[in-house]
Formats: C-alpha cells, structure tokens, sequence
C-alpha cells in the first residue's frame, strides 16, 4: 500500500509510538542516573541485550524514532501549509513555550532546593541566567549546568541532558525551511538527486560526519530526519509492506562489515519506523485524543530523575522509573496544556498533527 494513501487516512501510530519513546528514554535513564548499573556497565538489561545486535542503546534507538517521525511530520507540516511563515509559527509555537517552561522549572523549581551554593550566589551567579539564555535561543549551543546543581549525584552536573537534541532538530527545521522555499520539497526528483548526493557523502565519511553535523552522532540524527523526509517526500510512489523489510533485513545483514554499514542500517531502520506507524495492519488503539505529551516527558523526565537520585541516592533503577513516570507525566500534561492550544489550533487548520 502506498504512503500516501495510509497517511491520508490519519489514523496511524505516530503519537503512540513517541509516547513509547519517551517512556523508553526515561527508563533507559532510570539507570544511567542512579546509582545502581546493569552488569556494571550503566545501562539497562534492554539495552545490554540492544547493543550486542544492533550497537546503540534503547534510549539511543528512541530518539533515532524521535527523528524519522520528525523528519516524515514536518517535511508534511511544510507541504500541507504551503507558507513559510505558517510553518515557522507552528515550529515556534511546538517548540517555545514548553521548552521555556521547562528551562525555568529547572532554574526555580529544581535548582535552589539542590544546589550547594547560597541562594544569593545561585541566582547572581552569571551561569544561571546564561542557562536561560542557551537553552531557549539553541542557537548558541546548549548548557546543562547550573551552579552547584546535582554535583554529587552518580551522574554529576548535567540538569538535563535531554536539551542535546534541540540543536540538531531547530537545525533540520531550517534545512526543511529552505528546501520548501527552493519548491525541492515538491519536486520529487531534485529533492532525490540532493537527498543521494548527501547520502553518498555521509556513506563514503570516514567519519560518519554529515554536512551540518561536526560530531558523528548528530550527523546520524540529522540523516534519520532526512530519511523521515523522503519517505513522505516520494509518499505517492513508495509502498509499505513486509517484504520490502525482510530485504532491507537482509541488506543490513550482508553489509555489516562494510563502511557504508550504518548508512544501510539508518535506512532499514526508518522504513521499520514507518512501517510501525503506517501499515494498517499494525494499526493500534489511537491516542490523539490525549494529545501529544511525549515532548513534555522527554524533557522533564532527566531533571526529575536528577532529583529523584539526589533525594532519594540509593533509590534503584525500577524504583525511579516508576516515581519518575508519574512525576513526569504531571508536569508533561502542564507542557502540554501551556504549549498546547495554539499549536493543536494550528494542527486542526492543517489537518496533521505537529511533532517535534
């Protein structure tokens, strides 16, 4: 069955999926941060199992999820509005208001009770507001610590790790921006020869860097987005099936051992992705009605385990997992609620649902 016509119909696992996702990362974090570790090795039994087969862990295969979905809805976003300046507001309005929420839950919420530093020096010290200041423009680079914050934890310093993605993802918003104006988002064949070119550099990149993307890992988020992209790109001509992904299987098992491997396994992986979400035959229980609150408990669940683990040090990793979730489920329904309105306003004018 083709794309097209699977997401036309709009009932899909999309939300489902990144609502997993999010729960994946949280759990997979739930060891990182405390003090007790799998196999000594601070990971979790998923993971442990995960990295032996595939060399990435579960939380590090969640946000590759994270990013083809991304890469598939905004490429959609961008198309179905047909106006620059409409998709730039409903990025804004996606991203903004709960980011900025969730970056001043941490500096007044999280960081006075934890911090080892006086409440005067705390919040005089220029690396507070600079906090601010990073993790709301991005475009300056993130900062994860705030002045005494979480220094003796098992994972020290670090309020929330879970920013490091932002970057990559404002970035592929401003690329998606500028293949929409130069109309290659609509031109199936030029956005394929652009797509091959970039995708024969990242093959052939003795250092697995991409164009935009100085450090290997970003560069792999960034092809996971443009993957995302050309699936809904090409939606008209390309199916999704079974056996299709038995022979992408195949292929990522025949070029393990070859430099382009990762490559081959990126694209295995976003059409397994799409499959998940798309094919009608795995359709699930739809969720859209609840919205959309993966976003909300991606980024509040590292500073609440944080919290957890300086609280609580010998709490154990099934422990924070469980107290974890419904923290963060609390505080990703405020998210969704503040961030919310205007973007599902926008969604509905558009007739698909945002992502980040």
């Amino acid at each position: 069955m083709k794309i097209e016509v699977t997401f036309t119909h709009r009932e899909n696992n999309f939300t489902l999926l990144r609502l997993f996702a999010a729960l994946a990362v949280l759990y997979g974090h739930s060891y990182d941060l405390s003090n007790e570790v799998f196999g000594g090795k601070g990971e979790d039994p998923i993971s442990h199992f995960l990295i032996t087969f595939w060399s990435e862990s579960l939380p590090s295969l969640s946000i590759d999820l994270f990013f083809v979905t991304s890469g598939f809805l905004v490429c959609a976003s961008y198309i179905q509005r047909e106006s620059l300046i409409a998709f730039i507001e409903a990025r804004m309005l996606r991203i903004l208001p709960g980011l900025i929420v969730a970056v001043l839950f941490c500096i007044f919420l999280v960081g006075p009770f934890v911090t080892t530093e006086t409440l005067a020096n705390y919040f005089l010290s220029p690396s507070t507001w600079s906090y601010f200041k990073h993790n709301t423009l991005l475009i300056i680079g993130v900062q994860f610590d705030l002045p005494g914050v979480f220094t003796n934890n098992p994972y020290p310093i670090s309020v929330n790790g879970s920013l490091w993605t932002l970057p990559v993802e404002v970035k592929m918003y401003v690329g998606v921006a500028i293949l929409g104006g130069l109309s290659l988002l609509k031109d199936e064949r030029s956005f394929n020869l652009l797509g091959i070119i970039l995708c024969l550099m990242y093959a052939q990149s003795a250092t697995d860097r991409f164009i935009i993307a100085n450090e290997p890992r970003n560069a792999h988020l960034s092809l996971l987005f443009m993957l995302g992209a050309f699936f809904y790109v090409n939606r008209s001509n390309l199916t999704l099936g079974f056996t299709p992904l038995g022979a992408l299987g195949l292929l990522v098992f025949l070029t393990k051992e070859y430099n382009f491997s990762l490559f081959i396994n990126s694209l295995g992986f976003a059409y397994f992705v799409l499959i998940l979400a798309l094919h009608p035959k795995l359709k699930l229980p739809s969720i859209d009605r609840c919205g959309d609150i993966s976003y909300g408990l991606y980024f509040y669940a590292f500073p609440v385990q944080q919290s957890l683990a300086y609280f609580i040090p010998q709490v154990r990793p099934m422990s924070m997992f469980m107290l974890s979730t419904i923290i963060t489920f609390f505080f990703g329904n405020f998210v969704m609620v503040v961030s919310g309105k205007a973007s599902f306003k926008i969604e509905k004018q558009n007739s698909i649902r945002e992502t980040l």
